[in-house]
């Protein structure tokens, strides 16, 4: 083995300067709670906006199944008692079937805001 010439040893010496640069840097940023904390409360505070942005086509999206849900329930009531009063005079059932869908509507949208609340 011969011995390093000057240059090889200067090239050696800048090469471990740099990876000591890179691992105190990196223990810096370990240490730096100041920095990992206003990161945190950022991507918290992203979160937060893109949930609030999306509440109202979220809520749309789910007001419309609760509307649809309840018109099919109002059908088949309908189509049940179509069935069941042939001919009979089904008046005062389709009107208490529709105030039953009313309540049923009614009663999801108070479970959906105390949910929300």
């Amino acid at each position: 083995m011969s011995e390093p010439t000057p240059d090889e040893l200067r090239d050696r010496i800048a090469a471990e300067r740099e990876e000591l640069a890179r691992t105190a840097s990196a223990l810096a940023e370990r240490v730096d709670v100041g920095s990992r904390a206003k990161a945190a409360r950022e991507q918290a505070v992203e979160r937060v906006r893109t949930t609030v942005a999306q509440a109202p086509d979220r809520g749309r999206a789910l007001l419309g199944r609760t509307t649809d849900t309840a018109k099919h329930a109002v059908g088949t009531v309908t189509g049940t008692l179509d069935t069941t009063l042939q001919g009979k005079n089904r008046t005062p059932l389709l009107a208490g079937a529709g105030a039953a869908g009313a309540a049923v509507v009614a009663i999801l949208l108070v479970v959906l805001r105390r949910r929300r609340g």
